[in-house]
């Protein structure tokens, strides 16, 4: 008798961590949820700044950029030969271009959201720059925003940003105009009268149609990323060169520096 009196207590104090942890993760929905809506918030505000930048830019024949990029990565090809060292090279050019685009990015985003603060009716292009500052360290994925309009501002393409972790996100390019007039190698594929591919096809023991042929563009993001202080990889997952049906490319935040100045190799350049 005495062992059935004990047993209700047990019983009835195995109920309260059951409510707590309910009421604990309706409160992470709810975070969670909020998150999402201020990113879907800030990614608009973020391709209206970027379409007004865009307008006020200077522009350049899409094809001379492309033949132009098809020349150097053909050079790089005859200069260093192997798919890793113009990887390296390309990704080096890159971060340099991207360090100082954010900058230009920077300054002109703050005349265009300055101009535009006293309009209640541009208020979703006021907080772009000063939420990311705001949010740092904390949210990563908020920088997606800075990139989304940065590169509507100087490539005049949309992307689209989608978190893979707190410290990850995957960047979508529909359009890639690095991409055009060009055609990578493949170990079945017949000779091509297009001259990047042609170049391309001159090296030996090298498997060119594994090339991130848009590298530029990672180590531009690194650059780009650097300035306001955030350390990242970045990486091509996927290339319609490829075979894939979008152009991807993963972000991954390594460390969040502190105020200094960038590396001898941005002032070098």
């Amino acid at each position: 008798q005495r062992t059935n009196q004990t047993e209700p207590p047990p019983t009835t104090m195995s109920k309260a961590p059951t409510t707590t942890s309910t009421a604990t993760s309706t409160s992470t929905t709810a975070a969670s949820d909020n998150n999402n809506n201020n990113t879907a918030a800030l990614n608009a505000a973020a391709l209206s700044l970027g379409n007004a930048l865009w307008h006020q830019q200077s522009k350049t024949n899409a094809e001379l950029v492309a033949l132009t990029y098809g020349a150097l990565v053909a050079e790089l090809i005859r200069d260093l030969e192997t798919t890793p060292a113009i990887t390296a090279e390309l990704d080096r050019m890159g971060h340099s271009m991207g360090a100082r685009c954010m900058e230009e990015f920077l300054a002109k985003a703050a005349v265009v959201e300055g101009s535009s603060s006293g309009n209640s009716n541009n208020n979703n292009n006021n907080n772009v720059i000063a939420t990311v500052v705001q949010q740092r360290p904390s949210n990563f994925a908020a920088t997606s925003a800075l990139l989304r309009a940065g590169f509507k501002m100087f490539w005049g393409v949309n992307v689209d940003a989608s978190p893979k972790s707190e410290s990850s996100y995957v960047l979508t390019l529909h359009d890639n105009p690095l991409q055009l007039f060009v055609e990578l190698p493949s170990s079945s594929s017949s000779s091509s009268n297009n001259a990047e591919s042609s170049a391309l096809k001159s090296g030996q023991d090298n498997d060119y149609g594994t090339l991130p042929y848009s590298q530029l563009l990672c180590g531009m993001i690194r650059g780009m990323l650097e300035v306001v202080q955030y350390d990242v990889t970045c990486q091509m997952l996927s290339s319609q060169l490829q075979g894939h049906a979008t152009n991807e490319m993963v972000v991954d935040l390594k460390q969040v520096l502190q105020d200094q100045v960038l590396d001898e190799e941005y002032h070098e350049e």
